[in-house]
């Protein structure tokens, strides 16, 4: 019985330590099965005493089953009258259609190989019988063909009725394995069932028939020469780079059967000297879709206090902010994140990714049957934490304040008609929208959200740094910096190192601070990451800042410009951010791809889920560091490959324009590495 026990799907799902302590108590855990529990509420007799029986003095019970009538015993299917034909196996066969579907529709599984069997069987095909049985079976059960418990019990008259009905799909079981084997070793046997690595290889196929696999690019950004970067996605550059790993670790004799012989002490040099070398396959290119918006990761003076504290305090935190991971740096950098946003207190996440998901979900599971008013341009990390919060959600159209106010009116009319106490509720909403470039109505939302008795939960990753007097964002620069209750930011893009923010009242902040897992159980940044990013706030907090800021938007107004006048199909949005609309997932994947090898190019492809299917673009960061002659090379490479893929220009809807010839894009890609080679002399006079 034990290995029809084990071999069941509600204990298949029970744990190995369950299966192996069990003993007795398996029984009666194999009562919450219905077919097991019916087969275990009548022992099947020895046939031995069956065939004593005499076959001539029989009854039928009200199941219509024949068999001998000397013992009284409850039906398996749960007949009125004494019934012993269903413990005979040699009678079972009289066992009628009604009887089989009786206890079959108590299964699960069998009751879905029967609706699939029953509907194919006017075709009289045991072919396509079997193949919906077979699918069914897939469907519920990955372990075999027919109920693994069923299919154990070979003397059951379960089984018997399953053969009779249909004898094309239900095979006779293998011979079980001995009473006294293991239950591990069938536990072993039920997890191979289902195959994992087919299961992922078959999404990641999926993904790619769909044009949606994510491909990343290698490429090892200059930061003397930013914003040029080396590229090693060609197979020369990447065999290049595995012979260089190969040869740093027989170096190190790490190739000598694991002995460590000892690190020697110009590791480092050898390293970068070898990477060096690696450069010679990788060709320069120009990046052009970077968030280091404003070349803050290379700044001097970054730079040195980043090398300078590593050397002082190790290249890492050593525990979480709980446990020997909270310095002074951290400490010093939240205080200037508070005076930045003009908030009480600030709080370090190691992404804006976490800082948005855990705040989110930790401030639902706190605020009593809390509301959340989702912008439904969201960034994924906002949807995540109110998913996470398990609370309530409307989702307002993107940037539409009036919708926003119909669902707030709404709530607050319900609350009122119910006579319940005003529910919390908290507006989220980003600032400027990172792939279309939208700016939304700060002010606005944050009136309407008051006016409701709403928080405001403002995410400003792609704006600190970019706008404001002092940087702080859309807020800053609009004038509605009070406006705001919660604001995130990330400390990766505009600031150029690594991290994410929250700042906001000091008892909300602190709350968070105590409650959110994604702050609590992780280790905090490293000392030099922080030093770096608190030196480039203040930074571009100050003169310089402003002076960057100027470039930038400078920059920016000339490429969209530039790109509108060439006929290029940019999106109208009024931020930083430059889309090109393609509308094709495969097309935008092969412009970008043609754009890195053909021209010198770094443009990423942006596809499905990260903007929706039809809306597939391009998306240009120009910074302050793209000088004029850089764009020229642009323009020129995006309308070469743009009639290269026959693809029209606004203003050449007839598409008049002949192809370049390979002569001219060679020409355009030899411009492109001759600026990248410029930008960093010291790389090319090696």
């Amino acid at each position: 019985m034990s290995s029809a026990v084990v071999k069941c799907p509600f204990l298949s799902r029970t744990s190995k330590s369950f299966l192996q302590n069990s003993g007795g108590s398996l029984k009666t855990y194999a009562q919450q099965c219905p077919v097991m529990r019916e087969v275990m509420s009548c022992p099947v007799r020895a046939r031995s005493t069956l065939a004593t029986a005499d076959a001539r003095t029989v009854s039928e019970g009200s199941c219509g089953v024949a068999g001998p009538a000397k013992e009284s015993s409850p039906c398996p299917l749960n007949c009125k009258d004494v019934c012993q034909g269903h413990k005979n196996p040699e009678v079972t066969s009289l066992v009628n259609d009604s009887a089989v579907e009786q206890v079959s529709k108590k299964c699960p599984f069998a009751s879905a190989i029967l609706s699939v069997a029953s509907a194919t069987k006017t075709t009289a095909s045991a072919n396509l019988v079997a193949n919906a049985v077979k699918s069914a079976a897939n469907r519920f059960l990955p372990l075999k063909l027919g109920c693994p418990f069923l299919l154990s019990q070979d003397d059951s008259g379960t089984m018997q009725m399953l053969r009779v009905k249909f004898p094309q799909t239900v095979s006779v079981p293998a011979e079980q394995p001995d009473e006294r084997e293991s239950f591990y070793d069938e536990c072993d046997d039920i997890e191979e069932s289902f195959d994992y690595k087919q299961f992922f290889v078959d999404r990641v196929a999926e993904k790619k028939q769909k044009n949606v696999y994510r491909e990343f690019k290698t490429i090892n950004r200059l930061a003397s020469a930013h914003p040029a970067a080396m590229n090693f996605c060609s197979s020369a550059a990447r065999s290049a780079v595995d012979d260089v790993l190969l040869s740093f670790s027989t170096a190190l004799g790490f190739d000598k059967g694991g002995v460590d012989p000892g690190l020697p002490s110009d590791m480092a040099d050898m390293l970068v000297e070898m990477m060096n070398e690696s450069n010679v396959q990788a060709a320069s290119k120009m990046v052009w879709c970077s968030n280091d918006y404003l070349g803050m990761s290379r700044h001097p003076i970054v730079k040195d206090v980043a090398i300078r504290v590593i050397e002082s305090h190790g290249v890492g935190a050593g525990g979480t902010r709980n446990i020997s991971g909270n310095g002074r740096y951290h400490n010093f950098l939240e205080r200037e994140l508070a005076a930045l946003h003009s908030k009480e207190q600030a709080l370090l996440f190691t992404s804006c990714f976490v800082a948005n998901e855990s705040t989110l979900s930790t401030l639902g599971r706190w605020l009593p049957n809390c509301i959340y008013y989702s912008d439904e341009g969201n960034h994924a990390s906002m949807i995540q934490g109110i998913r996470n919060s398990r609370c309530p959600k409307r989702v307002f159209r993107h940037n539409d304040h009036g919708h926003l106010e119909q669902l707030l009116a709404a709530d607050c009319a319900e609350e009122l008609a119910q006579g319940i106490a005003p529910r919390p509720k908290i507006v989220a909403f980003e600032s400027v929208y990172s792939m279309t470039g939208d700016v939304c109505p700060v002010g606005a939302i944050c009136d309407l959200a008051h006016q409701y008795g709403a928080l405001t939960f403002i995410d400003e990753v792609h704006a600190v740094g970019l706008y404001g007097e002092t940087g702080a964002g859309i807020a800053e620069r609009d004038g509605f910096l009070d406006k705001v209750d919660i604001v995130t930011g990330t400390l990766g893009k505009a600031f150029g190192v690594v991290g994410g923010y929250i700042a906001g009242p000091q008892s909300l902040v602190d709350a968070v601070r105590n409650e959110a897992p994604g702050f609590i159980f992780t280790t905090s940044l490293p000392p030099s990451s922080v030093a770096a990013a608190l030196v480039s706030v203040r930074v571009l907090r100050g003169a310089e800042g402003r002076d960057l800021r100027v470039r930038h938007q400078a920059s920016v107004v000339s490429v969209r410009d530039r790109l509108l006048m060439a006929g290029l199909p940019v999106m109208d949005c009024p931020s930083h951010i430059v889309p090109i609309h393609v509308g094709n997932a495969a097309l935008c994947t092969r412009i970008s791809a043609d754009l890195l090898d053909n021209f010198g190019i770094y443009i990423q492809a942006i596809n499905s889920p990260t903007v929706p299917v039809g809306q597939e673009l391009l998306r240009l960061t120009p910074g302050p560091h793209h000088t004029d002659e850089m764009t020229d090379v642009l323009i020129d490479s995006l309308l070469a490959v743009w009639h290269k893929h026959g693809l029209l220009l606004e203003n050449d809807p007839i598409a008049t324009v002949q192809v370049m010839q390979t002569g001219q894009r060679q020409t355009i890609a030899t411009r492109a590495a001759d600026i990248c080679l410029e930008q960093r002399p010291a790389l090319a006079a090696a």
